[in-house]
Parts: C-alpha cells; sequence; structure tokens
C-alpha cells in the first residue's frame, strides 16, 4: 500500500512537471518545430543577413545549394535530386521546365508582395501570366578586366575573342561554364543573334571558341570572381553584378556591356514540382519581395531589382551605376535568351565539342583548381 501511494505520487510529480515543461515551452516559443527550406540557386544571389531573418521570424532552416548553370540546374531536377523547395532558373529555362511539368504553379494568395512587380516584369514572354515564377533580379553579361593589367580592354566580343588581342593578357582570362553564354558571346562576336540556331553559324562560333581555347586558364562560372579580385585573372566573361560587388575591393576592376551586343537575363523565383515545403517557399518569396528586404538584397549582390518600391528605395548612385541599371541606347542592344526547344541539342553539340580534350593546364600558378559546385551559403 506504502509503495502504490509513493508511485502514485511520483506520477502525480511527472504529470505536474511535463505540464510545467510543456506551458514554459508554449510561452517561449520553444519546442516548435523547425521548418526546412532547401534552396538551389545560384552563387552570391542571396543575403546572408536576410536568411537568418526569414529563419528567425519563421521558426526555420534555409539550407542552400548552388549551381553553376541553367544547364546543371535542370540536369538535377530532371534526374529527381535534389529535394528542392525553391528554384532560381533563367528566363529561356522556363518554358522547358514548364513543359516538362517541372514547376508547381505559384499559391499566389500566399505571395501578396508580388503587387510590388515593376510593370515590365509583370507579363513576361516566358511566363505571360505569372502562373510558375517570380521575376527576381536582373542584369548582362559583359567583360570584366583589371584596368592595372589591360591597358586597351576590349569593348566588343569581337576583340574579346580576337587571339592577338587574347595572347597579351598571358593566359589569364577566363570564360563562363555556360553554353547559351559562352556560344552567344561567340555569336554576338560575328554579328549574330545570340538565338542564332543556324549550322553555319553555330559552326563559325565553335571556331571562334576553340581558338580562344590556348588563351584562357578555364570555364568558370563560380570562383572567377575571386580570382578577378586577387589579380589572378585579369580579364573575364563576366556577370555586371559580381564585377559590381567586386569593385568595392578592387577598384581597379571595370565592367564593359560590349557594343556589338551582350545578354539581358532574368532570374525567377520557382517552387519545384515535388517541393515538400511549398507552403514555406511561398511565404520566402514573399519575405523577399517585401520592399525593404528587396532593396536591401540588391544592394548586397548588386544586381538590378524587377520590385518597383524596392527601387525606389536604393541611393540615387546605384540607380545611376550604368553596370547595373544600363541606359537606354545600352539596353537596346542587349538580348534575351529563348527557349530553342528541339534545337537545344545543336547548342548542346557544340558545347560537347568546345570542351572535348580541355587543355588548361597552364593556369595561373597561384590560381586554384575549378570545383563542383558548393552546398554552402552564398557569400
Amino acid at each position: 500500500m506504502k509503495k502504490s501511494v509513493v508511485a502514485g505520487a511520483g506520477i502525480l510529480a511527472a504529470a505536474v512537471l511535463v505540464s510545467g515543461i510543456a506551458l514554459l515551452r508554449k510561452r517561449t516559443g520553444a519546442g516548435k518545430k523547425e521548418n526546412t527550406l532547401r534552396v538551389y540557386v545560384w552563387t552570391d544571389y542571396l543575403d546572408k543577413s536576410v536568411i537568418s531573418e526569414f529563419e528567425k521570424k519563421f521558426h526555420a532552416k534555409v539550407i542552400e545549394e548552388n549551381f553553376p548553370s541553367n544547364e546543371v540546374m535542370i540536369s538535377k531536377l530532371q534526374a529527381g535530386g535534389g529535394g528542392f523547395d525553391l528554384i532560381v532558373p533563367s528566363d529561356y529555362m522556363i518554358q522547358t521546365m514548364r513543359q516538362q511539368n517541372l514547376l508547381m504553379p505559384l499559391p499566389k494568395d500566399k505571395i501578396p508582395n508580388l503587387s510590388f512587380l515593376s510593370e515590365r516584369f509583370k507579363n513576361v514572354s516566358y511566363d505571360p501570366a505569372g502562373d510558375f515564377t517570380v521575376p527576381y533580379m536582373w542584369g548582362t553579361t559583359g567583360i570584366a578586366y583589371n584596368s592595372a593589367k589591360i591597358s586597351q580592354p576590349p569593348s566588343s566580343w569581337k576583340e574579346f575573342f580576337d587571339p592577338a588581342f587574347a595572347r597579351a593578357a598571358d593566359k589569364r582570362i577566363s570564360l563562363l561554364d555556360d553554353p547559351r553564354e559562352v556560344i552567344g558571346a561567340a555569336l554576338k562576336s560575328n554579328g549574330h543573334s545570340l538565338n542564332s540556331t543556324a549550322e553555319g553559324e553555330l559552326s563559325q562560333a565553335k571556331l571562334k571558341i576553340i581558338n580562344l581555347k590556348q588563351f584562357i586558364s578555364r570555364f568558370d562560372t563560380m570562383s572567377y570572381k575571386d580570382l578577378l579580385a586577387s589579380g589572378d585573372l585579369w580579364m573575364a566573361q563576366a556577370y555586371s553584378g559580381d564585377v559590381v560587388k567586386m569593385q568595392a575591393g578592387n577598384p581597379e576592376l571595370r565592367y564593359v556591356i560590349p557594343k556589338d551586343g551582350a545578354t539581358l537575363w532574368v532570374d525567377n523565383l520557382a517552387i519545384p514540382a515535388g517541393s515538400a515545403n511549398p507552403q514555406l517557399a511561398a511565404e520566402f518569396i514573399n519575405f523577399i519581395m517585401e520592399p525593404s528586404i528587396n532593396s536591401r538584397i540588391a544592394m548586397a549582390i548588386r544586381y538590378a531589382t524587377t520590385n518597383e518600391k524596392a527601387r525606389q528605395l536604393l541611393p540615387p548612385e546605384e540607380l545611376a551605376n550604368p553596370s547595373v541599371y544600363p541606359p537606354k541606347d545600352v539596353e537596346e542592344r542587349l538580348e534575351l535568351f529563348t527557349d530553342l526547344g528541339s534545337s537545344t541539342e545543336l547548342i548542346d553539340n557544340v558545347w560537347a565539342e568546345v570542351r572535348a580534350e580541355d587543355k588548361l593546364e597552364d593556369k595561373p600558378a597561384d590560381a586554384p583548381e575549378a570545383t563542383d559546385p558548393p552546398t554552402a551559403q552564398r557569400e
């Protein structure tokens, strides 16, 4: 009988203790389930402080993985890998992804900040009704160079691809590890559209790239920024925001939008089919489309925002920077990539021939080897 009394008292005490802990957790927020958001995104394309703020507000954990090109990104999704909840594909890839049912329709009622999109981004050609994507940031692809090393920089892709010009850069040149960008630039250097699928024009572009290979150190989308900033690279095919961001640490860096034309691209937020957490993905999209948040991201990564209200919050000197927001006469010679449909195979074939038997061993001695896309947080 005594044992039963003691046991009963123990059970009562335990119940009181559990009840007290539960009440404490309820009051403090402890013990809440932590949601996980898996994001597949370009390198250096999110701001750490914004990620931390989102994680705290939504009791979530953001896990970020980076990709070097749209082609790598879609290949991973097609193979069923990753388990991502949010992706950031570029304009021309959207149509293919929609056709292959790789995207989930957006829950627009959960994203009221869509109302802040600039008019020019509300009816984009690759997703006219905005049912699957939210334009996030935009920019250009041009030529970066170190003015302390290159006294006569190229003003066009034609000059950039000229072996006589490239020879002077002492193999300290890089091209992006991106088939559409590299082939598109070579096409532009010959006066053609970067969306050309004419076999003769593609053949000319292929030869131009192959002839340049002996003078370059690498095909690189992930680490060329650091090599430019350190001076290990003197010239590179580059994304606008990368160069503008690096100029803060190395004012000798310059960015040129080639006079024979260049890529204008729009990167988008989208929820992949099969996302385990589409609700949190929608919350994240809405969060980073909040103007005060979006303007912070734009200033951190130095790309142009699609958010009209966020743009109004930017410093005048940022809006006046032609590398970020090109003037109208420069925009007129920019071109969007388009989905090439079955002709994409032609691009794939050219790229395979360009990259066959790469012999880029003679890199600058202090240049690190290119690595696989990292799975760490962006800078």
